[in-house]
């Protein structure tokens, strides 16, 4: 039997119901929000934030100089064997044993063999050197390097002289026969100051008698003296520098005299270690020629060997916040004067009356710059051709009276750029040094975008 195909079929049709899924939709969201930030990388601007930091920048002029100090050469008594008994560049006191000439060389050779008991030192002795070291160590840095070849130097000679005294009180009856026979004598520092075993020939020029050829490195015949060679009378066997103070002259052209001529105190930095430390300064004429003369008081020890130094002095020296040269931009305001500023509307905030039809409206603009009778305003809030209204008086201002350029960098502490004006103390090819004083300028930290040209006010970073 056939079926009926008209027949209503007993079988029931439910829709099926929608179902909401969640991880879907956070997906969706989260591929937005990438999205929209990969979009908004590309198409805003890349800008680069500096850090404001603390520096220096100087003017410089370098020169080579020459060295003059207060120097006494001393000669050779008679023929012999020369001993010193403290080494070059070392500080003596007058009557120190400084050296001795042997005429046969025997003490000085049983001087040489002895063996000295070094712990006949006494503790005040050991103390002193302690002492010594430990205050080189507490003051040391690079740039005093070359003061551990003078506590070197300072530390061996005081060793020397224990080992010498002990020597010689143990060869004490032969010594004493060697005087008396005169071949052998004992000799006395005859001044305080720096003993020196190098000789170069300048030690008689000073600020009196020196000239142009006093500068030719080729006349100078620099001679270290060593123990145990053989001198003949009244040769040269060392020098005393007496005195702290010494100088160092250079000539000047008219157009240095002119930028230096104010110049009493001047920081100089030695190229040789990059030391640097303050000298009076003195234009001073010898002959027909202009030289400078700087006058230190300090640091003889440190180049008492050298004649002739490269020197630089650092001039025009200002410290404050260093700031890329790229960072500076300028930016136009207006200026009003300031007796068209009150407070209103319940603050202490400055502000003026705007002057409209609708009726006059009191607005507190950003301040960015003030002199003594105006203030420095953008045109964020108001129109160029609005007019305001002089506190009880009749007369008004046009806000596009007067304008002003003012040099500043965009800061970006609160993630959106703000214009702060900016005074340079000085600046070079890459940086600028600028006061950190600065009313309503930066400070040091503040974040500034690196390249103000690309910025502008509240630019989004």
């Amino acid at each position: 039997m056939k079926k009926d195909r008209n027949k209503s079929s007993n079988t029931i049709k439910f829709q099926k119901d929608f179902k909401f899924n969640i991880s879907i939709v956070i997906v969706i969201i989260i591929f937005i929000y990438v999205l929209f930030h990969v979009f908004s990388f590309i198409t805003d601007k890349n800008i680069k934030v500096y850090e404001v930091k603390e520096g220096t920048i100087s003017d410089s002029i370098q020169k080579d100089a020459l060295a003059l100090r207060n120097e006494e050469v001393f000669n050779a008594q008679k023929n012999g064997q020369i001993k010193y008994f403290k080494q070059n560049s070392s500080r003596v006191g007058i009557k120190s044993i400084i050296y001795s000439i042997d005429s046969k060389g025997d003490i000085t050779n049983k001087i040489i063999a002895s063996n000295s008991d070094m712990d006949k030192i006494n503790n005040s002795t050991l103390n002193g050197i302690f002492n010594e070291i430990d205050s080189f160590v507490e003051g040391y840095s690079d740039s005093n390097f070359i003061r551990s070849g003078i506590l070197k130097n300072n530390i061996s000679a005081e060793l020397e002289q224990i080992q010498t005294n002990n020597a010689l009180e143990k060869l004490d009856t032969d010594i004493d026969a060697a005087i008396k026979s005169g071949d052998y004598s004992i000799n006395y520092a005859p001044k305080a100051g720096l003993f020196m075993t190098t000789l170069d020939g300048f030690e008689t020029v000073n600020l009196e008698n020196f000239d142009m050829d006093s500068f030719d490195v080729n006349k100078q015949n620099k001679v270290t003296l060593s123990s145990n060679s053989n001198v003949k009378e009244n040769d040269p066997i060392y020098k005393i520098i007496t005195g702290d103070k010494w100088n160092l002259v250079f000539p000047v052209s008219d157009d240095e005299i002119e930028s230096l001529k104010d110049e009493e105190y001047i920081n100089i930095k030695f190229k040789q270690d990059d030391y640097t430390t303050y000298a009076q300064s003195k234009i001073i004429k010898q002959g027909t020629k202009d030289y400078m003369s700087l006058e230190f008081d300090d640091s003889i020890e440190r180049y008492a060997d050298n004649r002739f130094l490269t020197i630089e002095l650092l001039l025009n020296n200002k410290t404050g916040l260093k700031i890329p040269n790229s960072a500076i931009t300028t930016k136009e305001f207006y200026v009003i004067p300031k007796n068209y500023f009150m407070k209103g509307n319940d603050s202490n905030k400055q502000g003026f009356m705007v002057k409209k039809s609708s009726g006059n409206e009191f607005i507190s603009p950003t301040i960015y710059y003030e002199t003594d009778d105006a203030y420095y305003i953008d045109g964020e809030l108001i129109d160029s051709k609005d007019y305001i209204l002089k506190p009880n008086s009749n007369e008004e201002y046009r806000i596009d009276t007067k304008t002003d350029e003012l040099k500043g960098v965009y800061n970006v502490n609160k993630g959106y750029a703000v214009f702060k004006q900016i005074v340079i103390l000085n600046q070079n090819k890459e940086y600028a040094i600028v006061d950190k004083n600065t009313s309503y300028g930066i400070s040091l930290y503040d974040r500034i975008a690196l390249d103000g040209s690309s910025v502008k006010e509240n630019d989004l970073i």
